[in-house]
């Protein structure tokens, strides 16, 4: 059950990653939207977001390097706060740099 688990959390964490690229790397039609991707990335609030995505990154490929030295279960126990701590930054960012622009 818990190799399950950790490979859930690796899963989950690569698709949350592929959702971050999809909405940094698309083109947003308003400039509201662009200002508040670009606050986000570059801007007042680029270290939760980078941090977070490192820390989401790290969470997910434990289980995979797990599989060269030690049983998977074990790093994605240890991967699974990581993962987390790396959700929170990331959505700290996420919802402060959408509420920093003008609303219209």
């Amino acid at each position: 059950m818990d190799e399950q688990l950790t490979w859930l959390l690796a899963i989950t964490s690569l698709i949350h990653l592929l959702m971050v690229w999809g909405e940094v790397s698309l083109t947003h039609s308003t400039a509201h939207a662009r200002l508040a991707i670009w606050e986000m990335v570059h801007g007042r609030y680029r270290s939760d977001f980078w941090m977070g995505i490192a820390l989401s990154a790290l969470g997910g490929l434990l289980p995979w390097l797990g599989l060269l030295h030690v049983t998977p279960s074990t790093l994605g126990v240890a991967g699974a706060p990581l993962a987390l701590i790396g959700l929170m930054l990331y959505e700290n960012a996420y919802v402060q740099a959408g509420q920093s622009v003008p609303l219209a």
